[in-house]
């Protein structure tokens, strides 16, 4: 099996461990810090605002990291930083602290950690099925909120918001470690090339074909410097529609447990009703891939 498919099964994992644990699970958390520290509803939003604001501003950055690096630093420094967060998490006692933990420890790493060095697994060991990959370690996300944020949401019914967060923590950065270590940055690496294709050298040749080194490579594709991409227009046809998408997806899922309520069902059945949005996100997934 080409071993850029157990590429695609690390980047599954990681996005499953963000999307239960974080993109999903943390409106678990809402109601519960929300009435603990004595905050209204616009203040803890604002921490959520702050946070998707300041990974705006660092995604830059983290594409250069990422570029300069490869993606196994930063999904590291994301799974530590991350669980770290959460431990810390539970031991806030103020606004100011829940701001610091969530902006400069949880958030300061996780969407390169968790979100972009996943797709840029799927770009690097893949061309021709590179869709195919993307869609794979897209829909763990659901995944991961069908299957962690129920448990996530037992745990805090059971023993409290900050029992909740510590094992969150703890979670990721148990499950996370292990997988980050098998991340090999590209097919080039392991003297590979993507989509499993054979290297010149070591192309079967049948009777009367050319020799080796004319074998047939992988499909070439456009390449666009930075500035190149910002000049046409598809480029920023897909940051605004992007922008939309995720402005809208955050602000629902965020606020998911607290609506829920709001319109009357318990925290644990909004739960459920979270875990249910995520499994449903799937098919769409699989059949636009």
């Amino acid at each position: 099996m080409f071993y850029g498919w157990r590429m695609v099964a690390a980047g599954c994992a990681m996005r499953m461990l963000g999307g239960g644990f974080h993109l999903y699970g943390f409106t678990i958390f809402f109601l519960p810090i929300t009435n603990e520290l004595g905050l209204s509803r616009a203040a803890t939003s604002l921490v959520f605002s702050l946070a998707r604001a300041e990974g705006a501003i660092e995604g830059p950055l983290a594409g250069y990291l990422i570029d300069r690096f490869g993606p196994r630093p930063m999904m590291l420094a994301g799974v530590l930083l991350s669980g770290i967060g959460y431990m810390l998490l539970a031991t806030v006692n103020s606004y100011y602290a829940l701001l610091v933990v969530y902006l400069g420890v949880i958030s300061l790493s996780f969407s390169a950690g968790f979100m972009h060095s996943p797709m840029v697994l799927a770009n690097t060991w893949f061309i021709r099925r590179r869709a195919l990959a993307m869609t794979l370690i897209s829909s763990a996300i659901g995944i991961g909120g069908t299957l962690i944020t129920p448990l996530l949401a037992f745990s805090v019914q059971a023993w409290g918001w900050r029992y909740g967060a510590f094992i969150a923590g703890l979670g990721l950065i148990v499950a996370g470690v292990p997988i980050e270590l098998l991340v090999k940055r590209s097919p080039e690496s392991m003297g590979l090339l993507p989509d499993g294709s054979l290297p010149a050298s070591t192309e079967p040749r049948e009777h009367g074909a050319p020799p080796s080194g004319h074998a047939q490579r992988p499909e070439s594709e456009a390449d666009f410097s930075l500035k190149q991409a910002m000049r046409t227009r598809s480029f920023w046809m897909l940051i605004l529609a992007t922008t939309t998408r995720v402005g809208v997806y955050n602000a629902i899922t965020v606020h998911f447990v607290p609506i829920m309520v709001w319109k009357g069902a318990s925290e644990a059945r909004a739960a459920a009703m979270l875990a249910t949005m995520a499994l449903m996100s799937l098919p769409s997934h699989l059949l636009v891939g």
